[in-house]
């Protein structure tokens, strides 16, 4: 009998480790985040583009038919926001189930192009609770065998999502009305403006594709000027140089950088979908509430040091004084 429990015993364990995980392919990092917080160790999530990378200008590589080719699932936002995965998905002969992760959402309607949305509608965490929505009826979907495990983590994590909403009402109520003004490197906190009450202005459009022109430039510089703007943001995918430039020119801080088109690094404060809008509501925050912060310009008259000049002064007396008596001898 002994033996035979063993046998049993084992022969469940083989199963166990032999069961394959579902392959979850997320289009950017921050849905790649998503699956792992519901899919945990059931799933084998690997996103596209990577950290740091910027969905909007992503060039396609063979390698990424190949691993669309071998998921379960694919997680794509839409609302414009990665035209290049249709034809990988088509390419790669891939027989997953593709998810719109943003049903439900209300697009916000693109000023640039007629018939197009704004994409970056994660920027809203209650439209983040959508998102993780339909991220886990796609597993559970998938994956029916193990539902509970999927519902449950799916539980914890909007729970954690919605306590985020609010604490990010709470952070942007504490900026006075007036200076409830953010500027960023591109629009991609018009759903964040519209949901936590701030007037966005952005040196690009909704994508990165398009470069900034003289009139983006002029546009924002005026919006400083007029609104006495505390603080400017640059963006962790995006170039800084633009915004740098008009901090220097306009003597406005540079108040931080926000994440928007993926999550940071690890051991960043912005490492994951959660962390990115946490980071983001307290550096916006803190930006544009404290004036204190100076402007870092190379260029600055830097302040008088009296005792550094006194001690040259004096070493220049006493060499005097020294050569005056080797002269009269």
């Amino acid at each position: 009998m002994r033996i035979a429990g063993i046998v049993v015993l084992l022969f469940a364990c083989s199963l166990s480790f032999s069961q394959k995980k579902l392959v979850v392919v997320s289009s950017a990092s921050i849905f790649n985040d998503m699956a792992k917080n519901i899919g945990g160790d059931l799933i084998e999530a690997v996103s596209i583009v990577p950290i740091g990378g910027d969905p909007h200008i992503y060039e396609a590589t063979p390698d990424d038919a190949k691993l669309v080719a071998r998921a379960d699932v694919v997680l794509v936002n839409g609302l414009t926001f990665e035209g290049w995965i249709n034809e990988i998905i088509d390419n790669s002969g891939t027989k997953a189930t593709t998810i719109l992760i943003t049903k439900g959402v209300k697009p916000i309607a693109s000023t640039e192009h007629a018939n197009a949305t704004d994409p970056h509608a994660w920027m809203d965490a209650e439209n983040g609770l959508i998102y993780i929505k339909n991220i886990k009826d796609a597993l559970v979907s998938a994956d029916p065998v193990n539902a509970q495990i999927y519902e449950k983590n799916y539980v914890i994590y909007s729970k954690k999502i919605a306590d985020l909403h609010n604490y990010i009402k709470a952070k942007i109520a504490l900026i006075p009305a007036e200076k409830r003004i953010l500027i960023t490197s591109h629009d991609a906190f018009s759903y964040f403006g519209n949901k936590y009450g701030m007037q966005i202005i952005a040196m690009m459009g909704v994508s990165t594709e398009a470069d900034a022109q003289t009139s983006d430039m002029k546009r924002v510089v005026e919006a400083i000027q007029k609104n006495k703007v505390p603080a400017i943001f640059v963006e962790s995918t995006i170039n800084p140089k633009l915004l740098q430039q008009v901090s220097k020119d306009q003597k406005v801080k540079i108040g931080g950088s926000l994440y928007a088109d993926s999550i940071g690094e690890e051991g960043t404060e912005g490492n994951s979908y959660y962390g990115m809008l946490k980071h983001n509501a307290d550096i916006i925050s803190s930006g544009l509430i404290d004036d204190s912060v100076e402007v870092h310009d190379n260029h600055k008259q830097q302040p008088i040091n009296w005792i550094m000049y006194s001690i040259l002064i004096l070493i220049l007396i006493m060499s005097w004084v020294v050569l005056y008596f080797k002269i009269k001898k």
